[in-house]
C-alpha cells in the first residue's frame, strides 16, 4: 500500500526524520541531510514554503525536499541560495519516486532547480536541463600532497612568508564563536545582493556550522587577535568541502585567503581526503583543481511536469 505525506512546516518535517536519515546514510551529500533541510524549512519558510513529499510502500521510499518559492510561485528544492548540490533521496522501486513527482505536478507550477550534479539519474534524465557550471575538485587518487606542493611552490612560498610575519594557522570546529565572527565580517564587506549581505542567510549558515560541530572545520590565519583569513569547510563522506573564505582586505597584497586554501587542499590530500572547491570556476579554484564535476539547471513548465509524471508512472506499472 502506497503512503504519501506532504510536510508543509518544519514541525511536519520532523516526522520524516527517521525515514530520512535511513536513506541519507546511504546516499547524497551534506545538502541532502535531514538536519540541513529541516533547518532550511524553518529559517526560510516565508520565502520558500516547504512542500516536502514523502512516499513509501513495501518496495521503496522517496523524499523530495520541494519548496514553493513565494515571490516567483515556482517549485524548487529547499536551501534557498545556500545549497550547492540539489537532489531527491530514494531507494527501492522507482514507481514510488515517480508518484512523488505526480504530487508535485498537481500543484500546476513550473519547476526550476540549480544545481544538479547527477543529471542522468532517474527523473533528471527526463526533464529539460542546461549546463550551469562546474565544481572543481582535487583527489588523492590523482595527485599526492607532495607533488601538489611542488607544483604550486609559489603559493606555499607566500604562506611561509606570512608565517615569518607572525601569522599562524589555527583550527576550530563549527560550534566556536569565531564562525559567527567570520560571517559578520563577510557581511560587512558585502554589498546588497551578495550572498551574505542577507542576515537570514548568515543566521542559517552559522546554525548549520554549529549543528555539524566537529564535521565543520574552520581554518584561520591569525596574528594575535587579527584575523587575516579564514576558511570554512565541511567533512562530507570522502570529501572536505570548501564552503566559505574570508580575508582581511588590509592583508590583500599577501593573498592570505588563497594561501590558506592551498595549504588546506594540501592537508586534505595528505589525509587521503578529496577536496571539493564547490560551485564556480574562479581562476584560483582552477589553479588548485585536477578535475571538475559538471552541474546543471533543471527547468520544466507546469505542463512538462504534468506530462512527465503520469506517463512514467504508468509505464513503470505496465512493465
Amino acid at each position: 500500500m502506497l503512503r504519501i505525506r506532504v510536510a508543509r512546516t518544519a514541525a511536519e518535517v520532523d516526522a520524516l526524520r527517521s525515514a530520512w536519515e535511513s536513506i541519507d546514510s546511504e546516499q547524497g551529500t551534506i545538502f541532502q541531510t535531514f538536519r540541513w533541510n529541516r533547518l532550511a524549512a524553518s529559517i526560510f519558510a516565508d520565502r520558500e514554503e516547504p512542500y516536502f513529499v514523502f512516499c513509501e510502500d513495501d518496495n521503496g521510499v522517496a523524499i523530495i525536499p520541494a519548496v514553493i518559492r513565494q515571490q516567483s510561485q515556482t517549485i524548487g528544492f529547499a536551501g534557498e541560495a545556500l545549497f550547492d548540490y540539489r537532489d531527491y533521496l530514494a531507494c527501492g522501486d522507482t514507481a514510488v519516486l515517480e508518484r512523488g513527482w505526480q504530487e508535485l505536478a498537481s500543484l500546476g507550477l513550473p519547476l526550476t532547480i540549480t544545481a544538479i550534479c547527477e543529471p542522468e539519474a532517474a527523473i533528471w534524465n527526463q526533464l529539460p536541463k542546461t549546463f550551469y557550471s562546474r565544481s572543481p575538485r582535487l583527489s588523492p587518487s590523482e595527485i599526492s600532497a607532495e607533488t601538489f606542493a611542488q607544483n604550486h611552490a609559489r603559493a606555499f612560498s607566500r604562506l611561509r612568508k606570512l608565517e615569518r610575519m607572525g601569522l599562524e594557522i589555527r583550527r576550530y570546529s563549527g560550534v566556536d564563536q569565531i564562525v559567527r565572527s567570520i560571517y559578520e565580517l563577510r557581511s560587512r564587506q558585502s554589498i546588497p545582493g551578495e550572498l551574505f549581505h542577507d542576515r537570514r542567510r548568515v543566521d542559517f549558515i552559522v546554525t548549520a556550522c554549529a549543528q555539524e560541530a566537529s564535521l565543520c572545520e574552520v581554518f584561520t590565519l591569525q596574528h594575535g587577535g587579527t584575523l587575516a583569513a579564514a576558511l570554512i569547510t565541511f567533512c562530507d563522506r570522502q570529501f572536505r568541502r570548501f564552503y566559505t573564505t574570508y580575508y582581511d582586505r588590509n592583508w590583500a597584497r599577501y593573498s592570505p585567503g588563497v594561501s590558506l586554501l592551498f595549504e588546506i587542499a594540501r592537508r586534505s590530500l595528505a589525509e587521503g581526503r578529496s577536496f571539493d572547491l564547490m560551485t564556480g570556476e574562479q581562476s584560483y579554484k582552477l589553479r588548485i583543481a585536477q578535475t571538475a564535476q559538471d552541474l546543471f539547471t533543471i527547468a520544466a513548465s507546469a505542463d512538462q511536469l504534468r506530462e512527465l509524471s503520469p506517463a512514467t508512472y504508468a509505464a513503470e506499472h505496465a512493465a
